[in-house]
Order: structure tokens, then sequence, then C-alpha cells
């Protein structure tokens, strides 16, 4: 999808002069060696490696009793050893398509195997101690391949560790604080930033930040008696700062308007709505106002970075249009009923998608003069 559009931009400068007819191929050309982007063969692969892993799970475990234990260990290290063998050979014969397809199917296998053989030997631990183990390997795998995959799956196992950990952020007692807990998914969350840099995978590094945030609401939730909104109004407002209007500052070490400024926004915004949420009936007024507030600071996050972040914009855009809903249905919905407000809520949605139209076209003269 991104090509055809590219392709399409580059017919439109170089019919506008800006480029020469050769350059346009050779941007076509740079573009399709550094992003191969995904291939139906590739997630096939992958599918199917899933299919063989599970099938095999499924096998060794049906059959586990029959097998004798010295047979058990060896069947799981072959497994593990002939995905790994696979995936080295394919990642330097230049299949990496079949190469990550592997490594998913050695990484599945190293899992069961872990519960298998815990099983066997009665070993003690927890679903923490599980993840822990599982989440390691996968990381060990994603730097000696350079795999994304192995790096995703790490940061979906290092996530699945804070919430095995944290307890799904509830249920230890409130004054038990796990410090050897708190700061294992905070090296956990760094090295997944690594692997994601290094396999060069956006997908693990949105995960390596996902897995800081849930990290910030467990130690708020374990550890004070704050509430999350304004934990999390207060740092997305940081972040936004910081990746907006301190940028430049930071020289290349934050994009402006980037990825930074995107998380800031969504936090903030997010905060600020959690905070409207936990406030029990505090009045129509005081509704109204929380309300507004959330609509003026939609406005000011475009206004600041919505002209370079597509994505702030849009959230921000979401944002606004369910919160005038929220007013309408506040002041006026009980006085209506149920076809007049749904047909004053779509009246207001149409002006609100005329008003978002107008503002994207500014957006692109903006763009196009600069």
């Amino acid at each position: 999808m991104f090509r055809r559009y590219l392709c399409r931009e580059i017919d439109q400068w170089t019919q506008a002069g800006l480029l020469q007819p050769g350059q346009g191929a050779e941007l076509l050309a740079d573009h399709d060696r550094r992003h191969t982007g995904f291939k139906l063969s590739s997630v096939l692969a992958i599918l199917a490696a899933v299919l063989f892993g599970a099938a095999v799970i499924a096998l060794v475990a049906a059959n586990w009793d029959a097998i004798a234990r010295p047979l058990r260990v060896g069947m799981i290290f072959l497994f593990i050893l002939s995905g790994l063998f696979t995936a080295a050979v394919a990642l330097r014969r230049g299949a990496g398509w079949l190469s990550e397809a592997a490594l998913v199917f050695a990484l599945l296998c190293h899992g069961a195997g872990i519960a298998l053989t815990g099983q066997m030997y009665h070993l003690s631990g927890d679903e923490a101690a599980f993840m822990l183990v599982w989440t390691s390997a996968a990381l060990v795998v994603s730097f000696c391949f350079r795999s994304p995959m192995a790096a995703v799956g790490a940061g979906l196992l290092a996530f699945g560790y804070l919430l095995a950990q944290s307890a799904a952020f509830g249920s230890r007692a409130a004054d038990v604080s796990d410090v050897a807990g708190y700061l294992t998914v905070v090296v956990l969350a760094l090295v997944v930033g690594l692997a994601s840099w290094r396999s060069r995978s956006t997908v693990a590094a949105h995960l390596c930040a996902l897995i800081l945030i849930g990290w910030v609401v467990w130690v708020v939730d374990d550890t004070t008696d704050l509430d999350l909104g304004y934990v999390l109004a207060a740092i997305g407002a940081v972040a936004f700062g910081i990746g907006s209007l301190g940028a430049s500052r930071l020289g290349g070490g934050v994009v402006r308007h980037g990825t930074v400024s995107a998380y800031g926004a969504v936090l903030f915004l997010s905060g600020l709505i959690a905070i409207q949420v936990e406030l029990a009936d505090p009045g129509l007024v005081s509704e109204i106002v929380l309300a507004a507030l959330v609509m003026l600071a939609s406005v000011a996050i475009v206004a600041v970075a919505g002209g370079d972040n597509r994505f702030i914009r849009r959230f921000a855009y979401f944002t606004f249009a369910g919160e005038t809903i929220y007013v309408v249905g506040e002041t006026l919905g009980s006085l209506l009923g149920s076809a007049g407000f749904l047909f004053l809520g779509g009246l207001v949605l149409a002006v609100i998608a005329f008003a978002v139209m107008k503002i994207e076209k500014r957006f692109k003269a903006g763009e196009g003069r600069s």
C-alpha cells in the first residue's frame, strides 16, 4: 500500500520537475531494498510454524506418560535445536521468512518444554517465573539472529511477565512492594528496547513503551494512593512537552512531534478522561467543565503537534468528538428523547467531520508549501 502511494508521489514529483526521470526508479529500488514489508508467503510460513509447534506440543503432551523421561527431555531439545539450526541455515541463504518461521517454532517448543519439564520433575515456580525464563530465551534468540519476530515475541512475553508478576494490578496486599519485580520489569523493558533496535522492529519498540507504561501503572497502584488518571495525565504532559516543545533542544535524540509526542498526547488525554470517569457524579456543571477541559486539551494538542503527526491529530479528533457527544448527552439527551438525541448527535458529528476536513486541507496545504 505504501509503495503504491510512493509511486504516485514520485510520478507527481517527476511531472513537476522536482525529480529527474531516472531518479524516481532509483528511489523505488532503494525503498524495495530496505523495506521488504509483509509478504503473504512470510505470513503463511509463520502461521504454519505456529501450527506445527502447536501440533508438536499436543502430540508430546498427549503421549507424555508413555515416553521415558530421558527421551522426553531429548525430544524437547531436539525440537528446539532443529528450529534454531533451520533458522541459521535459512538466514545464511537469505531466506529471512523461513528463518523467522523456524525461530517461532523453536520458541514455541521452548515454552512447551519449560512447562512439561517443570511438571515432570515437579519443579516449584509460578506463572511469573515461567514467563521470565521464556522471555529471556526469546531475547537471546532475538539478539543472536537479529530476529524481529523474536523481538516481538519477547515483548509480548515480557508484558505477560508484567501481568503475572503484578497479578494484573490488584491482587497483592496494599502494604507489599515487590522491589525485585519492579526492577526485573524495567530491565526486561530496556532489553526489549535494545532487541527492537538491533532487529529494527517497530512493533517491539512499541511493546517496550507499553511495558514501561504498564510498569508505571503497577508501581503507582502498588505503592501509592494516587489516582492513576492524574499520574497518566502528568506523565503524558511531560512526554508531550519533551517531544513537541523541547525536541529542538535535545538534538537528534527525540524527533520533534514524533513517537514521544504521540505517546504523550495519548497518555495526557487518556488521563484526563480517566479523571473524568473517576469523579463519581460531580454535578452537571462540573461534568461540563471537565469535558470542556478535555476538548480544549484536544484542540491545543492538534494546534501544537497535529500538523506534523497524523496519529496525534486523529486521536485528538476522536477524543473531541467523543466529549462533544458526551456533553450533548448529559445536557440535552434527557430532554430530546432517543430519536432527538440520535439526530442531534449525528448532526454534531457531521459538523465535526466538516471541520476536520477543512483542518486536514489546511495541514496538507501547509505541507505542500514547506
